[in-house]
């Protein structure tokens, strides 16, 4: 299997990784608490991931069928 269409993406990862070190830098500068900063942007990221999940998380009907 030709793995070479992943490389587009590791690039945007790392360029990206520079993005989002000059906006907790900005953050801090404007929240005067690092780990507020920090905290907001981990606590986006994963409610944006949530909303776009395709699958809705299980149910207590589903958890109760879990072998």
């Amino acid at each position: 299997m030709n793995a070479s269409w992943i490389i587009p993406f590791i690039i945007l990862g790392g360029a990206l990784q520079t993005c989002g070190a000059a906006m907790n830098g900005q953050l801090n500068k404007s929240l005067v608490n690092p780990y507020l900063a920090s905290i907001l942007i981990i606590t986006f990221f994963f409610t944006a991931l949530f909303f776009a999940m395709p699958h809705p998380l299980p149910g207590m009907r589903d958890i109760h069928e879990m072998p």
